[in-house]
């Protein structure tokens, strides 16, 4: 029996494709650390990291609002990083500031970047430490892909 020719093309097609997928989706799951801010302290009256002050906590209760923290963590080379936000200082669109702290051993947390979140949303975080993306919604409530730089905040 003769094999078919355009089965054993297509088989060949199907191979090369899927080399060339493969590697695009491996290259996705490495573009950076990945947070997702989870509720971690409900009606707050203390930051147990210290990100937030109890002056923080007490002015949301102020307004009228249960004082909720938000925070991811995750461990790099470079360090302990953690992205941490409160429900106090949200627009009308419902994003939210955020603080990313970089926690060395032996030395103190150092605020790299102030990005606005929506409540409980996702950023990631570039590979060099440098970039931090962020989806955002606009004054219009569309998406929007925010970018940050990573630096020391005085």
């Amino acid at each position: 029996m003769r094999p078919n020719r355009f089965l054993f093309a297509g088989a060949i097609l199907a191979g090369i494709v899927s080399a060339i997928v493969v590697p695009a989706r491996q290259g996705y799951a490495q573009q950076g650390y990945a947070f997702k801010l989870e509720r971690t302290t409900p009606d707050a009256r203390h930051d147990p990291d210290g990100v937030w002050s109890d002056d923080d906590l007490a002015f949301i209760r102020q307004l009228g609002q249960t004082p909720a923290i938000y925070t991811a963590r995750i461990t790099t080379p470079s360090g302990e990083w953690l992205l941490s936000q409160t429900n106090g200082d949200c627009n009308m669109q419902g994003m939210c500031t955020a603080l990313l702290i970089l926690k060395k051993a032996g030395a103190a947390a150092v605020t790299m970047a102030n990005p606005q979140l929506p409540l409980g949303g996702t950023a990631m975080l570039s590979l060099n430490y440098k970039k931090l993306a962020t989806k955002e919604v606009d004054q219009n409530g569309r998406p929007l892909d925010g970018s940050y730089d990573v630096a020391p905040i005085p």
